[in-house]
């Protein structure tokens, strides 16, 4: 069984990875988008921390981050088998 990451696009994923989250503990996060180096995420508990070390706050309430491959140690996320292979 083949289980596509573009196909969680929109769901939420817990990922265990970037530092500007917790390289430490699992995140769940809001999967936007899927690169071919990367994945871009939508997480309030990151905002807060990135926003917290800016002395400028961003204009939109809504920011996405990139996170490369790299910095990823772990996505889980459930899914439903489509079938038996």
């Amino acid at each position: 069984m083949e289980i596509e990451l573009r196909r969680l696009i929109g769901h939420r994923v817990i990922v265990m990875g970037p530092s500007f989250i917790d390289d430490e503990k699992l995140e769940s996060v809001k999967l936007l988008a899927v690169e071919d180096a990367g994945i871009w995420i939508e997480s309030q508990e990151a905002v807060d921390k990135v926003i917290g070390k800016l002395s400028k706050k961003p204009s939109s309430p809504g920011l996405a981050f990139f996170v490369p491959y790299g910095q990823i140690v772990t996505i889980v996320a459930g899914f439903e088998p489509t079938g038996i292979e």
